[in-house]
């Protein structure tokens, strides 16, 4: 990696400079910020470090920067200028840099991937909806965000597994089963079947809460899905499903819906480890275990008549019910087992993904988790942005096909796979997106994913063409052997620097959690590409070594966006695109 190279030879240098005694310092920094200045006529790579040792050093910045300067001798620089008050800038080695690009070459597909960094167990819970109900389009935006997220931190050298928790039991499932029993009373009705008088006051209460004007606390569901599943079980059972219980209606409810939300993740791409169930906590005994933990660890204490946890021991600003003076247990008791539940299974770091909305229960769940005896580190939230959707500009809310609020998968069979999982990835969790349904279907360079993955079939496209020649086709045999030293105009070594920063780039976004980033490097890459090859014509037949050169450096760009496109976003790098698609790219 090269900051991690840069970085050695500057603290390498630091130590001679001390040793020297021409720099006073009692500690070495643990870390050197090393910068891509925005001037490229300043060096390839520039760090501020004398700046920020002027004061522990007591000296000046650049009487530091000449110290740490004159230690600087590798091979791996070309030049270092000092600029300014102490700023110092490198300019990387030519030499040093084709010979990395033939690494990257070499590594093909495992370019990026890391060794471990540590030997933390690190568990993934995202998207985690109810199975009450189809995912909406926020849903779909966790699924990306912690699908690439997982797949980020895995090639930056972190082991990570996925889950889904499926909240099963509780209301809410009781009140999916009660709305599919009058939904299935009604169907039966319209076709003749008489109604117990408990029957007919479920329906009269279920159609009464749809068509009320003023919604006060809703407790029945009332969407399309519902009647259509209620008509499955129609064709299924006949009317023989009368007399079964609220529980019958629940069961079968909660596993329509939690196969579709399999079925759909598992098209999207998006694999979980483990689909864990709420009702394994409590048929286990779990959430019992997990009271009795706290109680005997003595950050409980009983009032008016209820049992509370001590949360504000740990920074929360409030203490939270556990057991409710009823002798219920809360929601926050049954979370608190699910995550003692996931210490005990060996996973000592817990990254959730969670909807903004849900920012108070961060400080009440990192207090439980340290009351069970993991540090506070163990546990960390990324809260994400609602999605806003769009038409050609305009606002869309409404489902064509219901008339409810649009589902996810209503998007992803407009737009498709690709399109969706990178823009919906594209910007910062904690940034609200405006995701318009024509721009990304729209096949131009105004749509970020079209643009990176036409970057990947253009280079393809050179290489079918070189095929087509008989003076070019044997090149790309040999590319191992290509003469890179003929590769020196400015667009060709910003683009070797992209393609070599990507191991770094990886490592950053990973151990940030950001994955956004990450599609900001895609675009980056393919626009210094799209340069190159605007200004370095590729093949040549009356200048054959030259083109093998610019052929492996195409190659080494075309495997890195392979590897970010199917790596990290999870899409396709397709090898070619119609020719009406190119020219409307190019235009």
């Amino acid at each position: 990696m090269l900051l991690k190279a840069i970085h050695q030879e500057i603290i390498t240098a630091l130590q001679a400079a001390r040793s020297a005694g021409e720099i006073t310092l009692e500690e070495l920094p643990q870390e050197v910020k090393i910068e891509v200045p925005r001037d490229l006529s300043h060096g390839d790579y520039a760090t501020s470090l004398a700046l920020s040792l002027a004061k522990p050093a007591r000296m000046a910045p650049r009487k530091i920067a000449e110290a740490l300067v004159a230690h600087l001798d590798s091979p791996l620089f070309e030049s270092i200028e000092i600029a300014g008050p102490g700023f110092i800038n490198f300019r990387l080695s030519w030499v040093r840099l084709r010979e990395m690009l033939q690494q990257v070459r070499a590594l093909d597909t495992q370019f990026g991937q890391h060794a471990p960094v540590d030997a933390h167990r690190y568990l993934l819970e995202f998207v985690s909806a109810n199975p009450t109900g189809p995912l909406h389009f926020g849903h779909g935006r966790w699924a990306v965000l912690g699908d690439c997220l997982a797949r980020l931190m895995r090639l930056a050298g972190y082991d990570v597994s996925t889950e889904f928790y499926v909240n099963d039991t509780g209301a809410q499932i009781n009140n999916l089963g009660a709305s599919l029993q009058a939904r299935y009373f009604i169907a039966l009705r319209l076709q003749g079947h008489t109604l117990t008088p408990e029957a007919e006051a479920l329906v009269e209460a279920y159609v009464a809460e749809k068509e009320a004007v003023e919604k006060g606390k809703v407790k029945f569901y009332h969407g399309d899905y519902i009647r259509e599943i209620a008509a499955d079980m129609v064709s299924e059972y006949g009317h023989e499903a009368i007399d079964q219980p609220l529980a019958f209606f629940s069961d079968y409810g909660r596993a329509r819906l939690l196969k579709a939300h399999q079925l759909l993740m598992e098209e999207f791409g998006v694999h979980f480890d483990e689909w864990f169930s709420e009702s394994r906590l409590h048929g286990e005994g779990a959430v019992e275990d997990c009271l009795a933990q706290l109680n005997a660890a003595g950050v409980t204490y009983e009032s008016e008549g209820a049992l509370w946890f001590r949360s504000t021991d740990y920074g929360d600003d409030k203490d939270r019910v556990l057991i409710k003076s009823g002798g219920s247990t809360t929601y926050f008791a049954n979370d608190v087992a699910y995550h003692r539940n996931k210490l005990n299974r060996g996973f000592d770091r817990i990254i959730n993904i969670l909807g903004a909305d849900h920012h108070g229960y961060i400080a009440r769940m990192s207090a439980a988790v340290q009351a069970l005896g993991a540090p506070k580190e163990a546990f960390d939230v990324l809260l994400g942005q609602i999605v806003n959707l769009y038409r050609d500009g305009e606002p869309v809310r409404m489902s064509k096909r219901t008339g409810d609020i649009i589902t996810f998968e209503e998007v992803f069979e407009e737009v498709g796979k690709d399109a969706t999982r990178y823009l919906l990835m594209q910007r910062s969790a904690d940034s609200m997106i405006d995701f318009d349904l024509e721009l990304a279907k729209e096949q131009s360079s105004k749509n970020p994913v079209f643009y990176v993955q036409y970057a990947h079939a253009r280079i393809s496209s050179i290489f079918r063409t070189a095929q087509q020649s008989p003076a070019l086709a044997n090149l790309e045999n040999h590319l191992d052997q290509a003469d890179l030293s003929l590769l020196e105009q400015s667009e060709e070594r910003q683009l070797i620097l992209k393609i070599l920063s990507y191991p770094d780039e990886l490592s950053l976004a990973a151990l940030y959690r950001e994955p956004h980033r990450m599609a900001t490097y895609a675009e980056e890459l393919a626009a210094l590409f799209h340069s190159f090859y605007r200004q370095c014509r590729v093949l040549d037949e009356s200048n054959l070594p030259l083109s093998q050169a610019r052929l492996a450096l195409a190659q080494a760009a075309r495997l890195t966006i392979r590897n970010v496109l199917t790596g990290i976003f999870g899409i396709s790098a397709p090898e070619a695109m119609s020719r009406e698609v190119l020219a409307e790219a190019d235009a």
